[in-house]
């Protein structure tokens, strides 16, 4: 089949941050990491996958105005975001909305186990929602080799859907509109994306194309996607 233009990101290739409580990997340019062939991508900007010890807290500050979306991947976090506080356990998404400046302090809320979760920054100078309004719940038990619609608003620039398959299970997401920017992050096990063998904790940016073909190659693979759009 014909190779859609995208770049590979490949996990064993991120910036790697690590302190006695929190461990970062960066699939982009972050903090103090530079590498010139990992810059953004178009709007996206963050792609962290953070582990912080037990009981420990962490703090993100905003370098732009964005939306930072929180998975958690294993267990919880517990975030404040000026005076209102958000706990998020695995099967949530929080998206906030964040000016340049502000701080979050993030917290490991168990005391004996390190927690895994994905942050994902995407700029934009639309701040059309409140944060209250933007947390979804998924299930992978009940929609198994399938990709959810997670958050899908129109009034938000880009939309996440993300799904659990057995090996050699497929899916085809449609984009809304060629011209979109398409970004997909392997989380456990292997995947096929256009053409691409994706391994765990690999991204790959995608763009010019209709739909993005995937095929699950393990059992209990897991993967979201990320489509960005202009709303205007």
């Amino acid at each position: 089949m014909d190779i859609s233009p995208g770049k590979i990101f490949l996990a064993d290739q991120r910036g790697v941050a690590e302190t006695p409580t929190t461990r970062r990997y960066s699939t982009f340019n972050f903090d103090q990491y530079y590498n010139e062939h990992k810059e953004p991508f178009g709007d996206l900007f963050i792609c962290n996958d953070e582990y912080l010890a037990a009981g420990k807290m962490a703090f993100f500050l905003s370098k732009a105005d964005s939306y930072q979306i929180f998975m958690p991947i294993s267990g919880a976090i517990d975030i404040v975001h000026g005076n209102k506080e958000f706990s998020i356990k695995t099967g949530q998404i929080q998206v906030l909305n964040l000016g340049k400046g502000e701080v979050l302090e993030i917290t490991n809320p168990y005391l004996t186990d390190t927690i895994n979760y994905l942050q994902i920054g995407i700029k934009t100078d639309l701040f059309l929602l409140k944060a209250s309004e933007m947390r979804y719940n998924f299930d992978f038990e009940q929609n198994q080799n399938q990709l959810i619609d997670i958050v899908a608003s129109p009034k938000l620039p880009f939309r996440l859907t993300a799904g659990r398959f057995a090996d050699r299970q497929a899916a085809v997401y449609k984009l809304k509109n060629s011209q979109n920017q398409f970004f997909t992050f392997v989380i456990d096990g292997t995947f096929e994306a256009e053409g691409r063998l994706l391994h765990a904790r690999d991204g790959l940016a995608l763009w010019d194309l209709a739909q993005v073909e995937l095929e699950a190659v393990s059992n209990h693979a897991i993967i979201v996607t990320l489509e960005m759009f202009p709303l205007f």
